[in-house]
């Protein structure tokens, strides 16, 4: 999809002759609230058009000469870069310069390009770092090295600078920039070890926000290699020692999530590996190295630990969740990330297709993504389902009018965009554990916010554990999970074989997590608990039971009346007279 070049950096690059820029950016400025004098948006401007690229906010794009700047073809999707010719030239000022920082001959000869580059109207001796994919050099970030701290780039450089030399189950080495990259590689490394740097500069300071990865343009180059970061045995990080080296540290821990083996490297005095080498040599650098400590992922942490945390609930109060779309059932509960949901009823009461409504609901009124494991529901015959909620109408031929071509195809849009399945028919997970490591996966890649399990008698158990415990464990890794990937899960589950006669008795029977089969752990080790009411015959609304809330300003017991549309499998509030669909505006 082709996009314009936003109006203010148009008649910025309107007025600009060839050559490179350094300007301040139209799109994030008004929004810093530090270093507002910093001249963050990048342009290069040549006889072919320009590009241009925000080190800040990640603003970028660029135009052909033959575009006009009024019309532009700007994509925010990440461009195929041109291939650059590397000149072997050397410059005596930058090899002494790489030489006095103890940066070895052969390092220097491997991963630099020496010369005089023109830095916005100043020419001056530079160091160039290669950016290569597939043995191709596709970027280059230059630094002078006179003393004026001037840098830029040729193409952009917006992936890991060195992730061309990683080899799949190497430890990674996370540095801050390319200079200490290159004192790393002048140090006898393990074999196993590849050397990374970020591609763009540390942030100020630590965002407080959820993130999801296509919105996430600082760390972009995060995602772009999660294939690399999966397969890696272990991730080290060596970033500086000040206050954006420590937001940065967080923030990639924040993006690389518990699951991983992450280590920190501390150079002890010094505020990065090229201080440290050029003061201490190869030896102290190896010895930190070898001191590395692992990130806490257990264990005991004291009062300070939680203070941040502990001052927003006095100030902010305590967390809301999102609402599941049905106002009647928003009174009785919130959608919150980090949670788990137990779901249960009678055979065809409606469990599922109502979890599908509220994952609907969210999509559209919160944008979240949800991944299913649905044993029970070829993904086809799912998105079926959920298109005739979306579109109030059929899909099948049938008494009632059918939805359009069109109106089946903008369904399946919108979820394409929203939903993700595992296929149990294509050898999908079957296991706890291998639903959950498809699940992480969905979280990290694509940004997913709900998982559905659907149903839990589907699920693979140890074969020597009791039932009971072995459901025990498996509540408590899914409440894990839920915690760790900030994930709100639906984990539906019948109740255990009653009488035929229950469920049509003139005594309505409400089955709740003490009914389903196997172990008090449904109960006990749930957030919350649902349960879908359906009468047999129809003869009375359908109703929703909330029989567990852990925390008391997310939920309450309680039931509610619920419409449903038999036609579609929508699920509304409850109106003794039918009322007119409600139809989506996506």
């Amino acid at each position: 999809m082709k996009h314009q070049v936003p109006s203010q950096i148009k008649k910025i690059a309107a007025g600009l002759s060839v050559g490179q820029y350094k300007k301040f950016c139209p799109e994030c400025r008004h929004l810093r609230e530090k270093n507002t004098h910093d001249k963050s948006l990048s342009l290069k401007v040549d006889e072919d058009g320009g590009q241009y690229l925000c080190h800040h906010c990640g603003t970028q794009g660029g135009w052909m000469t033959q575009d006009t700047l009024d019309v532009g073809s700007v994509s925010r999707a990440r461009p195929t870069p041109a291939t650059i010719k590397v000149a072997t030239d050397t410059n005596p000022t930058v090899t002494a310069y790489l030489r006095s920082r103890n940066i070895s001959d052969e390092v220097i000869a491997e991963h630099t390009v020496q010369g005089d580059y023109h830095f916005n109207g100043h020419t001056a001796p530079a160091v160039g770092f290669p950016y290569r994919e597939d043995g191709e050099v596709n970027a280059i970030k230059w630094r002078s090295v006179d003393g004026t701290k001037c840098y830029s780039q040729q193409n952009v450089c917006e992936d890991f600078w060195g992730l061309d030399r990683y080899k799949k189950g190497n430890d990674l080495l996370m540095v801050e920039g390319e200079i200490d990259a290159l004192s790393w590689l002048s140090c006898k490394l393990p074999k196993n070890l590849t050397v990374l740097s970020i591609p763009n500069g540390a942030p100020a300071k630590v965002k407080d926000q959820k993130i999801s990865p296509s919105e996430d343009k600082r760390f972009a180059y995060i995602w772009r290699a999660a294939d690399q970061l999966d397969s890696a045995r272990r991730i080290l990080l060596c970033f500086d020692a000040d206050k954006p080296g420590l937001a940065l540290q967080a923030e990639i821990i924040r993006r690389l999530g518990s699951a991983k083996d992450v280590w920190l490297v501390d150079m002890g005095a010094f505020k990065d590996t090229s201080e440290a080498l050029a003061d201490r040599g190869e030896a102290y650098c190896l010895d930190c190295l070898d001191s590395a400590k692992p990130i806490p992922t257990v264990g005991l942490y004291g009062v300070a630990e939680f203070r941040d945390e502990f001052t927003s609930l006095y100030e902010d109060g305590h967390i809301q969740g999102a609402a599941t779309g049905i106002p009647s059932l928003d009174k009785l509960m919130q959608i919150v990330p980090g949670m788990v949901t137990v779901v249960t009823g009678f055979p065809s009461s409606g469990k599922s297709d109502l979890i599908d409504q509220i994952c609907l609901n969210l999509a559209r009124s919160e944008g979240w993504k949800t991944v299913y494991s649905s044993f029970e529901k070829p993904p086809s015959l799912h998105l079926a389902q959920l298109s005739q909620k979306i579109n109030s109408l059929p899909f099948f031929e049938g008494p009632s009018r059918r939805m359009s071509r069109e109106q089946r195809d903008w369904a399946v849009e919108f979820c394409e965009e929203h939903f993700l399945f595992m296929d149990h028919s294509r050898q999908g997970p079957s296991t706890i554990q291998g639903i959950l490591d498809v699940a992480s996966k969905a979280v990290m890649r694509q940004g997913s916010r709900v998982l559905v399990i659907d149903p839990y008698n589907f699920v693979e158990m140890p074969p020597h554990d009791k039932e009971t415990d072995a459901i025990s464990k498996m509540m408590t890794t899914v409440q894990k999970w839920a915690r760790t990937s900030e994930a709100h899960v639906f984990f539906i589950a019948h109740p255990t074989k009653m009488s035929p006669d229950a469920r049509a008795s003139e005594k309505k029977v409400i089955v709740t997590g003490h009914d389903i089969s196997g172990s008090a752990a449904w109960f006990a080790k749930c957030d919350m608990g649902l349960t879908v009411w359906r009468h047999p015959q129809d003869e009375q609304p359908p109703e929703a039971h909330i029989w567990k809330c852990r925390w008391s300003w997310l939920g309450r017991h309680g039931s509610c009346q619920l419409g449903f549309d038999k036609v579609t499998g929508r699920w509304t509030d409850y109106l003794p007279e039918k009322a007119d669909p409600e139809y989506w505006d996506l």
